[in-house]
């Protein structure tokens, strides 16, 4: 059985360790294998908790009041270090699991890889499972029009119909709806009709609701919010300034790692196209300027930029993550949003 740390990415292999049940309460055994020295953290609702790796073992204990998202950290939280966690199912049961610890240095720091191979004892995780297989499956064997042109949704009103008192329901709507952002405002209100709230994650909830305001807010053919802002010299860039190009309006940060590993697909577009009418233009949510400049320089990012140090356009563009985009016409209306660099070129050909 696979478990993913992240929507849609399969682990590895599979292993069992037994433990005795104990009624109404999870007892959450591990196994780690690599040289990990330390606490290991899981955080799940509003608890966090912390257990003392030893012999590349670990014990949690808890009660959670129905299935569960939990997540493991290598490494306190509130680190700086860059971390890809572990997610799992919690239930009131036995639950074991086998993950891989490893951690390698780059430029941006040190990040810590924990990654889960097998969970047994959860059977909410079997459910998740089995919808995210579906999910890749989907993903991998259909184009990205038949996933815009319904099987998302209907993939999500199958589980959501199914399982209405699931907690996965409200956070594979949020997390599938945002990253996917093939789902109108229609949509999302219908898919959030079906499910029972009050079993759901309040921050699902709150981006499921912001996501259905940001749809109503980036229709195809709106024009989005006026957004002035300084450059790295400190002036003023409008961005009604590049009308009669077609723009990419990309809200990016230097510690997105995310927006950093997208931007050598986004510079090879702008290369094909800059010369044709397109024009990139980055908006930074980053706080500290020497940061954000020293990213545009590692980058080798060549298109205009302005910094939101204030976080002003997080409200006026109601985002809920980065990286995000808008694709802009000659007219300043909106063509798509969240498009990918590989969508992104399809579309300048056919528009250009």
């Amino acid at each position: 059985m696979k478990a993913k740390g992240i929507i849609l990415l399969g682990m590895l292999t599979v292993v069992f360790f037994g433990c005795k049940k104990e009624d109404n309460r999870f007892s959450l055994n591990g196994k780690i294998a690599g040289n990990y020295k330390g606490y290991i953290f899981l955080k799940y609702n509003d608890v966090l908790d912390s257990s003392l790796v030893m012999d590349n073992s670990f014990t949690f204990k808890g009660k959670v009041a129905f299935p569960t998202v939990g997540v493991l950290y290598p490494g306190r939280p509130s680190s700086t270090d860059m971390m890809t966690l572990g997610t799992l199912m919690l239930e009131n049961s036995p639950i074991d699991i086998y993950a891989k610890y490893s951690f390698k240095n780059s430029n941006m720091g040190m990040t810590k890889f924990l990654d889960i191979d097998s969970i047994y004892g959860s059977e909410s995780q079997n459910l998740r499972d089995r919808f995210e297989d579906k999910m890749s499956e989907t993903v991998h064997n259909e184009k990205v029009d038949s996933i815009k042109g319904g099987s998302l949704y209907n993939n999500l009103h199958e589980f959501i119909s199914d399982n209405p008192r699931s907690v996965m329901s409200g956070e594979y709507l949020a997390g599938l709806g945002s990253y996917f952002n093939y789902l109108d405002d229609d949509q999302f209100e219908r898919l959030l009709k079906l499910m029972d709230t009050s079993y759901q994650d309040k921050g699902d909830l709150n981006k499921i609701r912001s996501l259905i305001k940001q749809s109503k807010l980036f229709k195809d053919g709106n024009i989005p919010p006026d957004l002035i802002l300084p450059n790295q010299e400190g002036n003023m860039v409008d961005r009604l300034s590049f009308k009669g190009n077609v723009v990419l309006l990309e809200f990016w940060a230097s510690w997105c790692a995310p927006c950093r590993q997208t931007n050598p697909e986004l510079l090879n577009v702008y290369d094909s196209f800059r010369t044709e009418g397109f024009e990139i233009f980055g908006v930074s949510i980053d706080r500290n300027k020497q940061e954000w400049q020293m990213a545009i320089k590692e980058d080798d990012l060549g298109w205009p930029q302005v910094i939101d140090s204030l976080r002003s356009t997080e409200k006026t563009y109601n985002l809920n993550s980065i990286p995000f985009n808008l694709l802009l016409d000659r007219e300043g209306r909106i063509m798509a949003q969240n498009v990918k660099p590989g969508e992104l070129s399809k579309i300048l050909v056919r528009v250009l």
